[in-house]
């Protein structure tokens, strides 16, 4: 169990209780939720750098990883639809393309074969960060009183950010195809394909 990996567990362990804090009605929760949020977003970019920098780069590193991702993205949109920020049929899209790539990495680990990530995957990733880091920004902000109710209208509730949530569901899709193409052998295996 290296560091990396651990830093990967905490971010899985962060997702449900940022979840339960963050749809509470209690505002230093929400504040703390964001916190968290972001806690385990930047964590994504450390695990990544020490395992690297310090040759801790492992089979289970590699599959943990992506998986931490998904589980605190995931989180994420479920709070997000609870809160109406975003509409639930693009969490359900999204969702079901990060099972899918879940269950084709666990297929081909079990088969001794090779999974090949695309960089366009990481970029999603980041960019849901992003946005993601950019609401729990503006909720934790409101929740301290630094921002209104109406400025979280403003800066949250808008055509913008839904155009972008619409964007990155888009671009999910498009990652999982890469997927599809760039493991046409797992695919095959995966359907008995000959």
């Amino acid at each position: 169990m290296t560091i990396p990996n651990l830093i990967s567990l905490v971010r899985i362990l962060i997702a449900p209780i940022f979840l339960f804090l963050f749809i509470g009605s209690d505002k230093k929760f929400v504040a703390l939720a964001c916190v968290l949020f972001l806690i385990g977003a930047l964590s994504d970019y450390f695990d990544g750098w020490y395992a690297r920098k310090y040759k801790q780069s492992s089979k289970w590193g590699i599959f943990i990883d992506p998986l931490a991702d998904k589980v605190l993205t995931s989180a994420a949109l479920v709070a997000f639809v609870l809160k109406d920020i975003i509409p639930f049929w693009m969490i359900i899209i999204i969702i079901i393309r990060d099972l899918f790539i879940t269950f084709l990495r666990l297929f081909a680990d079990s088969h001794e074969m090779p999974i090949i990530t695309s960089q366009n995957a990481k970029i999603k990733t980041f960019a849901q960060f992003t946005l993601f880091g950019y609401a729990m920004a503006v909720y934790f902000f409101t929740n301290l009183g630094y921002l209104s109710f109406e400025n979280l209208n403003q800066l949250v509730y808008n055509q913008y950010v839904w155009l972008a949530n619409l964007a990155l569901t888009c671009f999910t899709v498009y990652t999982m195809i890469e997927y599809i193409f760039h493991n046409k052998l797992v695919i095959s295996k995966l359907f008995g394909i000959k």
